[in-house]
């Protein structure tokens, strides 16, 4: 099928039946698509932009598609190595896997998984308490894991989307903003209310890094 709108190609097969809110059979086909699947009620798809087509046309139309998908896609992994038994206990019990990866540079790595979320934990358990991750770290973890963190002073770094678009923000952190927009960081009123940034760029890490030393 072809998707007249969209021109995005789906092989369409049948699937599982639902019951509506009286009792009755809804029959459904299962649409699928180079990266997705979507479930639709068959009266559904008879009324929508979604077509049958020839061959030819949805090889097209898959093709075209698949072109323009990453070859590659990157993903992060969080290890804790070295000797584990002394401090198995005190990691995070609901992902005990343990990974053997080798690098591309032929470094060979046994460890246990850590979740990003779990990392500055780990940190204190083991004794950093009073150390953050270093700016670099923190800048990544935020934009490309959704990773929250609490600086001082009781200000929390976040990742937020503003108009479709991945941010770096300053929670709670307003009334300090003339001296971090000295070092770098921007504000923006977004529904009426002034919001604070720190620029998603390659100075992000250099302007946390100051941030950091003005909270104290």
């Amino acid at each position: 099928m072809i998707n007249s709108k969209s021109g995005h190609a789906a092989v369409s097969i049948s699937t599982h039946s639902i019951y509506d809110a009286d009792g009755g059979v809804v029959p459904r086909v299962l649409l699928v698509r180079p990266q997705k699947e979507t479930r639709i009620p068959v009266k559904d798809l008879e009324s929508s932009t979604w077509k049958a087509v020839c061959v030819d046309a949805f090889v097209a139309g898959w093709s075209k598609e698949v072109d323009t998908l990453p070859k590659f896609t990157t993903d992060y992994l969080h290890l804790v190595t070295g000797i584990l038994l002394p401090i198995w206990k005190i990691l995070p019990q609901q992902n005990s896997r343990v990974f053997r990866l080798q690098t591309s540079d032929g470094q060979k790595i046994l460890g246990r998984v850590v979740n990003a979320h779990d990392i500055q934990t780990v940190r204190e358990q083991l004794g950093l308490r009073n150390q953050l991750l270093s700016p670099e770290e923190l800048v990544k973890l935020v934009l490309n894991e959704r990773y929250t963190q609490q600086l001082p002073g009781g200000v929390t770094l976040r990742r937020s989307f503003i108009a479709g678009e991945p941010r770096i923000e300053l929670v709670n952190a307003i009334s300090l903003a003339e001296r971090l927009l000295a070092v770098g960081c921007f504000t923006e009123i977004i529904n009426w209310q002034k919001r604070l940034f720190i620029p998603v760029s390659d100075k992000a890490p250099a302007i946390l890094a100051a941030l950091i030393e003005i909270l104290g």
